[in-house]
């Protein structure tokens, strides 16, 4: 029995430094874990931090607005380069479609709407890889617009402008996205149009300031 307990003794005093290490590898462990979460604590989350993806569009967008009653229709394009697919930058442009007429302008004289707009806009996009998303473009620029001689009624000699102008404009919108393929989208949205410095001697800058309802067709890399 006496020869047993020596032999317990001996084994428990021989694994006393494995013990010992393996309370230091712990500590060791600890500590660098400790120092690594501060470290991460205070690094500065960017758009193209880890994990950074970047893409691009192009789109034809077709837009649908109201002008002293009447319907308007623009087409346009828009391009962009795509953050982490949280945020689209880029530029876009879109023309009138000379299809609403006035008549009596002027004595004898009927007229078409003429004019277009672009510039730069900023669109965030939640949740890009689900099939059904949402995204709320933000687009500002200048533009042209004015009264022309519809050139379905009027003498070709007569056909001139009668009155225009250029603008400053902003406009917010919202849209709901749809992934039809993984390189083609289609969005269907809203927006509202604000301009600034557009004096017409037939309309007022509030009568370009509706509503707008467009269709966007996008191909790229999202």
């Amino acid at each position: 029995m006496k020869t047993l307990f020596t032999t317990i003794l001996i084994t428990l005093f021989a694994a006393c430094p494995g013990w010992a290490q393996d309370e230091n590898d712990d500590e060791v462990t600890y500590v660098k874990h400790k120092k690594t979460k501060y470290r991460h604590r205070g690094r500065i989350k960017t758009l193209t931090g880890n994990g950074y993806h970047s893409g691009g569009f192009g789109a034809v967008s077709f837009r649908s607005s109201d002008f002293q009653n009447e319907t308007i229709i623009m087409a346009g394009f828009r391009g962009g380069w795509i953050i982490n697919r949280t945020l689209a930058i880029g530029l876009e442009g879109h023309g009138l479609i000379p299809t609403a007429e006035f008549e009596n302008l002027l004595p004898d004289r009927d007229a078409v709407l003429l004019g277009g707009y672009g510039g730069m806009f900023l669109e965030p996009i939640l949740f890009s890889n689900e099939i059904v998303h949402v995204t709320f473009p933000v687009a500002a620029g200048a533009g042209w617009l004015g009264f022309h001689d519809d050139w379905e009624d009027n003498e070709p000699e007569d056909e001139e402008i009668i009155d225009d102008d250029v603008f400053w404009y902003v406009e917010p919108g919202v849209a709901v996205e749809i992934n039809i393929a993984r390189h083609f989208r289609i969005a269907l949205g809203m927006s509202k149009r604000f301009t600034q410095d557009l004096d017409l001697d037939f309309a007022s800058s509030g009568d370009f300031e509706n509503m707008n309802y467009f269709l966007t067709l996008k191909f790229g890399r999202f």
